[in-house]
């Protein structure tokens, strides 16, 4: 398929949307159950957070470094890698025996979650017709929201029902394995407009305001749901609120709507027109989130941060696309993406201490005050920004 010629659901689209949700569905299969297999190491609640920091961490240092490779030896090569060494770690799960070497075997994983990011990112970009960039983004980033409602809940029941951690973790390589596959199938893309210019630089590219002004919104943005999946279910349970899993099922099922609907949107009436109200969407969410007293107002507020989250993002990516030039996509995407994880560890563990100091309240109203300082920073760096899309 010719990206020019306005065609979406093509074969390549389709499977890297599979591909797409085959990877995190391996990677939420295990996540519920990470701080049980961690005790059963012998790990401490510290030891605990320390394994989900390191895959964290050497995700987001290594990821615009990937994006860099994916731009010089294409796409599809970095996909695979990713995709490959994420299938094969899950088989060596099995053969931990001891705290230390899971540290190395979850540095190793977020190297490759980055590889497949960063690629699969510029795919994407690349793939999307111009037109309809920003509902490209959006479908396909509807593929992880459904892995995340779907997965967790699988992987919680598998080892409930047997205890046996290596069948996890043989159905999670499984689960990978088939997202490999679909990469497999996909037809590699030849990035063209390079003018017969190499890729600029990781520094250059960072510089850009079209890239780090949309970069420091997701991070604001990626802040609150740090704080959210960290501390929401220790919250609740203080106001008298005890069914916590409502609410994930409404942010889901609302982003879902919000990814469909607005990344269409976005194409039509541009993309600061949906970034900035679905940005106020998610500020006024985690504001009544710090006075949450029902489970009614839990679910508005689900609906509510679902809707301005799950839109916002992708029509973040899809305003990096618009500004940067194919031949830099792939190290443009990597760094604008390592932000969320950036986000996500600055909200569960800055923040953090922020609660245990002053209280949850405290926490999820500077975590609102973190999104609406983003907003302004968007606000006045995006002015700078040529307004023409391509």
């Amino acid at each position: 398929m010719n990206p020019q010629d306005g065609a979406l659901w093509s074969k390549n689209f389709i499977l890297s949307c599979l591909a797409n949700f085959f990877y995190f569905g391996s990677f939420y299969l295990l996540l519920p159950i990470l701080p049980q297999y961690v005790d059963t190491l012998g790990g401490t609640p510290g030891q605990v957070g320390l394994v989900t920091g390191l895959y964290t961490m050497a995700a987001v240092l290594i990821r615009p470094y990937f994006g860099q490779l994916a731009d010089r030896i294409g796409r599809k090569k970095v996909m695979m890698i990713g995709a490959g060494c994420f299938t094969l770690l899950f088989m060596l799960y099995g053969l931990v025996e001891a705290i230390y070497p899971l540290y190395v075997m979850r540095v190793a994983h977020g190297l490759a979650h980055a590889a497949f990011l960063a690629a699969s990112a510029a795919y994407i970009a690349d793939l999307a017709p111009p037109a309809r960039r920003g509902e490209a983004m959006g479908v396909y980033g509807t593929s992880n929201v459904i892995a995340m409602a779907l997965f967790p809940a699988w992987g919680t029941a598998v080892i409930t029902r047997t205890g046996d951690f290596n069948y996890l973790f043989g159905l999670s390589a499984t689960v990978a394995g088939a997202a490999f596959l679909c990469i497999l199938l996909v037809k590699d893309l030849a990035v063209t407009n390079y003018g017969g210019r190499p890729a600029s630089g990781f520094l250059a590219v960072s510089k850009r305001r079209e890239v780090l002004v949309p970069a420091l919104a997701l991070f604001g943005g990626a802040t609150t749901y740090g704080v959210i999946i960290a501390f929401l279910p220790l919250f609740a349970p203080q106001r008298g609120i005890n069914d916590i899993g409502i609410f994930f099922t409404a942010f889901a099922a609302s982003t879902i709507a919000s990814r469909i609907l607005i990344g269409k949107l976005s194409d039509r009436i541009g993309r600061q027109r949906v970034i900035l109200p679905c940005m106020a969407l998610v500020v006024v969410a985690v504001f009544m989130l710090a006075q949450l007293n029902s489970r009614e107002m839990l679910i508005v507020t689900a609906l509510l941060y679902g809707f301005g989250f799950g839109a916002f993002m992708p029509t973040l990516n899809a305003l990096v696309v618009d500004y940067t030039p194919p031949k830099d996509r792939g190290i443009a995407l990597g760094f604008f993406t390592a932000f969320m994880d950036l986000g996500i560890t600055a909200g569960s563990v800055i923040l953090g201490f922020v609660g245990e100091k002053l209280g949850y309240t405290a926490m999820f109203n500077s975590s609102a005050v973190v999104a609406l300082a983003s907003i302004a920073v968007f606000i006045i760096g995006i002015r700078k920004v040529v307004t023409h899309e391509r």
